[in-house]
């Protein structure tokens, strides 16, 4: 039986103001090229586009109502992404977790977006993962790893290259649960992987990175016990 890996797509790397029609065809054909090796589940998430709706939203909403808003948009994006991926997914996109299981049971990649409220993609990943026994989660974002604060401010901040889930704890503060909340992987994303030790890879949106990751390469940061 091949080995299940599991990617998060973050929004914003499919949709960072306008859809990334390059990188979803270099992904895609990346991808393919590794179906021999591997079969792949891919959650989406809403990204920018979830924002953007979220504050849309009318005054009075339930934090409830206001992720089901967000959940929409990871459902488009990941819809959009089968299309990428005709012949190797199901051409109708999964929105429960028994849906998607039956999916990889006949498709070499599964696609879905997000399937609860409360819960971020990346959760939604590590729940898969940790459920279908993937040995990798690569998650997919517009930085290049994780540092001690934000590189895009800072000059210099420091990137990590490796670290167990202890020192991931520390390092990040912890994170908002409020609808469309926004972060290379969230807290309780990691304190489930860390349950069967999921090697986690925080990778930017480079497929030749991407495909060292899901080839067990030290690229990004790599997050894991020793």
């Amino acid at each position: 039986m091949k080995p299940l890996i599991t990617l998060s797509l973050g929004g914003s790397v499919i949709n960072p103001g306008n859809i990334d029609r390059k990188f979803l065809e270099d992904f895609s054909v990346a991808i393919k090229e590794l179906v021999h090796q591997y079969k792949f589940m891919i959650v989406c998430g809403g990204g920018k586009v979830a924002r953007q709706y979220i504050s849309g939203l009318p005054d009075g909403l339930t934090e409830g109502e206001r992720d089901y808003m967000g959940i929409a948009a990871t459902w488009l994006n990941a819809q959009l992404l089968t299309y990428y991926f005709k012949g190797y997914c199901s051409p109708i996109l999964p929105t429960t977790v028994k849906k998607l299981t039956e999916d990889l049971q006949t498709h070499d990649v599964g696609i879905s977006g997000g399937f609860l409220t409360a819960i971020k993609t990346d959760e939604d990943a590590a729940i898969l993962a940790d459920l279908y026994g993937s040995p990798i989660l690569v998650n997919v974002t517009n930085v290049d790893g994780i540092y001690d604060k934000d590189p895009k401010q800072y000059s210099d901040a420091k990137k990590y290259e490796e670290l167990t889930y202890n020192e991931f704890y520390e390092i990040v503060s912890p994170l908002s649960l409020s609808a469309g909340s926004n972060a290379p992987f969230t807290l309780i994303a990691a304190k489930i992987c860390e349950r069967t030790n999921i090697r986690i890879i925080v990778v930017e949106k480079a497929v030749d990175k991407i495909k060292q990751a899901i080839n067990g390469k030290t690229v990004g940061t790599v997050i894991q016990n020793k």
